[in-house]
């Protein structure tokens, strides 16, 4: 071989050698470029399952959480850097990375080098906390969630001031967040499906109602009233334990639905409420009875209940209505996990 095609050819093998390591990460940044073998970042969501037939819009299970697109961040752990930055992932017969809507399309993500370093610090690159959020767009009653790369702590703030009747929630997006910290190259590999498992939590509650049949055929509950619930509060999560604090403001709720034993409808639709533990509180009917020749209506049927909600759960309070008084089951077994 000739000197100059020795020289052409190691020109070549140069070129070669560095497009195999110069795939970018997030940020192309040259202190965390991805692994040299390409190993990709890859995401299985999951979310607990919850009762269908919810006013609000509800992520029930994880056929409908496929039908949203998520908003996920990666912090290098310890740090408040990212890696990445508001990086949306998709359904399209599995979770990918994706770029725009509409249709959009896929784009892919690659663990640094191990032992890799931050950019102008010691601080390891290849370890990584990720934080998810659905849907990728905040809803409007949400503020702007912030992630505590001290304590690895993700809190936000909601106001829902404006969703106190079934009406409003029929608008209202249910927000659902994941903390995911402390992820390397190696805990991806090592779960069953090569995926990193990011658990999409419900910080919210929901309450529901029902009407029982020692109620009779001839009650119907027109509407159901609490007053002074909590209207905003902030929230934690750390991965494992979600935790309200200063929760305020005052607001009516009013569930105007007609029940009825023996009829389509015994039950309300689930309502969406901020975490709090209220004590004993008092619950206002509205009923009817028709088994007079001149249905009798009263306004305020109502007895005092136990209130305590917890993020991530249905409650049920079924109602006995008769002619002199209400009563509530409230028992352990009438919650669920959400």
């Amino acid at each position: 071989m000739t000197k100059n095609l020795k020289y052409t050819a190691l020109c070549l093998l140069v070129t070669l050698l560095a497009s195999a390591c110069s795939k970018d990460g997030a940020d192309g940044d040259a202190a965390t470029k991805p692994n040299e073998e390409a190993k990709e970042i890859r995401i299985q969501t999951n979310v607990t399952s919850v009762q269908n037939g919810t006013r609000a819009t509800t992520i029930d299970d994880n056929a409908a959480l496929q039908t949203k697109d998520l908003k996920i961040d990666a912090y290098y752990h310890g740090t408040e850097t990212k890696y990445l930055d508001g990086t949306m992932l998709h359904y399209d017969s599995s979770w990918k990375f994706w770029i725009g809507s509409d249709p959009g399309a896929e784009t892919h993500y690659y663990w640094p080098f191990e032992g890799s370093k931050v950019a102008g610090s010691s601080t390891d690159a290849s370890t990584l906390d990720f934080v998810g959020f659905c849907p990728f767009e905040n809803p409007a009653y949400i503020g702007t969630p912030t992630y505590n790369h001290e304590t690895g702590v993700l809190s936000f703030t909601c106001n829902m001031i404006t969703y106190m009747t079934l009406a409003s929630q029929s608008s209202m997006q249910e927000f659902l967040v994941s903390v995911l910290p402390e992820q390397t190259l190696a805990t991806q590999t090592a779960t069953e499906d090569g995926a990193l498992p990011m658990v999409f939590k419900h910080p919210f509650a929901l309450i529901k109602f029902t009407i029982t049949a020692a109620s009779g055929t001839h009650v119907q509950i027109n509407s159901i009233k609490l007053t002074d619930l909590k209207t905003s509060g902030t929230c934690t999560y750390n991965g494992t334990t979600m935790t309200w604090t200063g929760q305020s403001g005052s607001a009516e709720m009013t569930i105007g639905q007609t029940l009825k034993y023996g009829t389509a409808t015994t039950e309300t639709t689930p309502f969406v409420v901020i975490p709090n533990n209220y004590g004993s509180k008092y619950l206002t009917v509205n009923a009817t009875w028709d088994d007079w020749s001149n249905p009798v209506t009263i306004s305020d049927y109502g007895t005092n209940v136990d209130f305590n909600w917890e993020p991530g759960h249905i409650y049920t309070y079924n109602l006995t209505l008769d002619k002199y008084a209400l009563k509530v089951e409230t028992e352990e077994t009438f919650t669920e996990q959400w």
